[in-house]
Parts: structure tokens; C-alpha cells; sequence
């Protein structure tokens, strides 16, 4: 605990003198300071509604100074239809001055992202100068505002731990932060679905649940962990990540490992008449760093073998069954499919005409592993 609380006053201070260094409190009064780090949105219920008109409800985490003096976590919570107009009701009610430009993460309600198209939001977030377009967003079980109140086992400031778990997820999930930017690339274009990190509260911790898959703005499928790892695959999307699966040998299990590594895609396409013929090659490459049994392995050369055939048959029929949902289901390109379709057809299409093409394409899927362990040894 005591070690925890190091890391999060040294976070701080470093927010602290980064402001500093920049020089933009020569314009400001320093004897009191919000900086909030966190921002959760939600739709706002008629009884949490401060003005007729309002839509919605946000929630913002941060530390509070007064005179360089730290304050606990502290969550703030105000209706309203804009950012701009959220933070002078808030300026006027507690007469703070909000400081935007240490905003690490934004977290969005279940059920705003699930009935909204979410493009007016990321569009009015991405042209505010003081937020930058590389913080991540992700989705909450519940509401975030709910999410940003939780209390978190071991750890005092669930904020912080929210914004850490994030970052966390693209070393160890293959799933890279999707940004504020990326989002909104995804939801103007309107011919990509953007993937948001799913974040749910279970026996005192807040945990990563997978993803929400996004269509139109709007949040339309979501995606455990191994299906969220299989679409990254199949999306193109580079990331890093570990996988713990069966080494299977004559139908039999003979041990379990953990495989780390990176992926990559590629993408071969062809016409059969109308019809596109997809053939998706997944690559991944890494090593093995964990085995369940103890006992050395006789023949290392063999083992290893076993194991890249064992994880390529296991990639392969995950990405089977979701590439067949993907067709019989959801019926738009979660794939990331489009670009390649665009660069095969000389007719300008529509989004409807490329979800059209596959929902009614062949996509066939072949995966490619390689393991590489320095010295021979597991």
C-alpha cells in the first residue's frame, strides 16, 4: 500500500511540474486548481437533469490542490450538453479553476454508447484544443459514472487505476488503445467500426471484459476477450499480447503454455464473377515464456513444433466462428475490410454496398505461427 501511494503522489507531482514548466500559470491564479484526468459521460435521467435541455450527465475524477497541497480523489458530478458549458457551471458553483490539459482517459455509459451515435460527442471532445486526440476511450458496464466511484481493492484511487488498466490492456490483451482521435476517424469515415475496451466491476476490482464493437457511432455487438483478440487479428490492427492454450499431440493434451507476441495481417483479394474471394493470412511471431508442467522437454525442436501447429489450429477456428457471425450476424465490416474492396472496384461504394459484399463474400483464414526461444530453453 505504501508503495502504491508513492506511485500515485509521484504521478501527481509530475502533472504538477509539467504545468509548471510550460509556463501556463502565468495567466491563472494559483491558490486553488482542479486537474481532471478522468471523464466519464452517461445519459442524463430527468431527476439529475440541472437545465431542461440537458443530455449529459459527466463525471470527472481528479486530485484536488489548494497551495500545493494534495486532497484525496474526488469525483465531481454535472449535467449538461457540452464540455465548455459543464466546466463554467462548474467554475461558478465551486469557484475552481478546471485545467483540461492533463486529461488521460474518457470513459463512456453502456447504455449512452449502446443508443446513441457518439459522433457529436467525440467530434465536440476532439476539436477542444486543450484535449488531446491520443487519449484513450473505452466502455463501462453500468455507467461511468458509477465506474469512476468504484471502489477498487488495495488501491485508493480508481481513477488513476482505470486510466492504468487501459495502458495496460495493449501489453498483455492484443489490444491497443483506441484513441479519441482513432474513434473519431472511424465514426466521420463511416465505413470502419471502431473497438473500445469494455470495462466491467467484479469482487472489488475493475477488470478488462473484452470489447464494444461500434457501428454507425453506436455500440452494436460486445465482444468477450478471445473474440476481441481474434478481431484485432482479423482487423490488421498490430498489437502485442499473450495467449494461454493447449499443446496438443495424436488428440491428446500434453501440456499448457503461454505464447507472447505480435500479429500482423495480410490480406489477398480476388473476383470470381461479382463475388470477392478473401484470403486472410494472420501472422504471429514470439515466444514461449511459461509452461504448466515442470519437467524439461526431451526434444525441444519437437515441442516447439507441437506447439506452433496447436496455436495456429486454435487462432483459426476462432477466427472461423467470428468471421461466420460476422456474416450471419452482424452484417457490417468488422472485418476492415473495406479499404481492400475499394482498391478492387472501380465504382464508388457506399457503405451499405461494402457491407453487402461481406455479408456475401468467400473470407477464408490461414494463420502462420512462429516461435522463437533464445538458448532452447521454455
Amino acid at each position: 500500500m505504501k508503495k502504491t501511494h508513492r506511485y500515485i503522489l509521484l504521478f501527481l507531482a509530475i502533472i504538477i511540474n509539467a504545468l509548471f514548466l510550460s509556463g501556463c500559470w502565468d495567466q491563472r491564479e494559483l491558490d486553488e486548481l482542479v486537474v481532471p484526468f478522468i471523464i466519464g459521460y452517461d445519459y442524463a435521467n430527468e431527476e439529475e437533469k440541472e437545465q431542461p435541455d440537458d443530455r449529459y450527465l459527466i463525471s470527472a475524477g481528479f486530485p484536488v490542490f489548494y497551495e500545493d497541497t494534495l486532497k484525496k480523489y474526488h469525483v465531481d458530478i454535472t449535467s449538461g450538453s457540452l464540455d465548455g458549458e459543464v466546466i463554467n457551471r462548474r467554475n461558478t458553483h465551486f469557484g475552481e479553476q478546471i485545467i483540461q490539459g492533463q486529461l488521460q482517459i474518457v470513459v463512456l455509459g453502456e447504455e449512452l454508447i449502446s443508443n446513441e451515435n457518439i459522433m457529436e460527442l467525440t467530434d465536440i471532445l476532439s476539436r477542444n484544443p486543450a484535449v488531446k486526440g491520443a487519449i484513450p476511450m473505452a466502455v463501462s458496464a453500468g455507467r461511468a459514472a458509477d465506474m469512476l466511484n468504484a471502489p477498487v481493492k488495495q488501491y485508493p484511487n480508481p481513477g488513476i487505476y482505470i486510466q492504468m488498466l487501459i495502458k495496460n490492456i495493449r501489453r498483455t490483451n492484443f489490444f491497443p488503445t483506441c484513441s479519441l482521435f482513432e474513434s473519431n476517424r472511424h465514426i466521420i469515415s463511416n465505413h470502419t467500426a471502431p473497438l473500445l475496451p469494455y470495462i466491467v466491476q467484479k469482487d472489488g476490482n475493475i477488470m478488462f471484459a473484452g470489447s464494444c464493437l461500434l457501428n454507425e457511432g453506436k455500440r452494436i455487438e460486445h465482444l468477450d476477450r478471445e473474440e476481441t483478440e481474434i478481431a484485432v487479428m482479423l482487423r490488421g490492427i498490430r498489437s502485442r499480447g499473450m495467449i494461454t492454450f493447449d499443446v496438443i499431440e495424436d488428440n491428446k493434451i500434453i501440456d499448457q503454455v503461454t505464447f507472447e507476441g505480435m500479429n500482423k495481417r495480410k490480406v489477398d483479394v480476388k473476383k470470381d464473377g461479382d463475388r470477392y474471394i478473401f484470403n486472410i493470412l494472420i501472422k504471429l511471431s514470439g515466444r514461449l515464456f511459461e509452461r504448466k508442467k515442470n519437467e524439461p522437454v526431451i526434444d525441444h525442436k519437437d515441442f516447439i513444433k507441437l506447439s506452433q501447429k496447436s496455436l495456429e489450429d486454435l487462432i483459426r477456428k476462432r477466427a472461423e466462428d467470428f468471421v461466420a457471425k460476422v456474416q450471419e450476424e452482424y452484417g457490417f465490416d468488422a472485418l476492415e475490410l473495406g479499404m481492400e474492396i475499394k482498391g478492387h472496384s472501380r465504382e464508388k461504394l457506399s457503405k451499405e454496398d461494402i457491407d453487402k459484399i461481406i455479408q456475401e463474400s468467400e473470407i477464408n483464414v490461414e494463420v502462420k505461427v512462429q516461435i522463437e526461444n533464445a538458448g532452447g530453453k521454455i
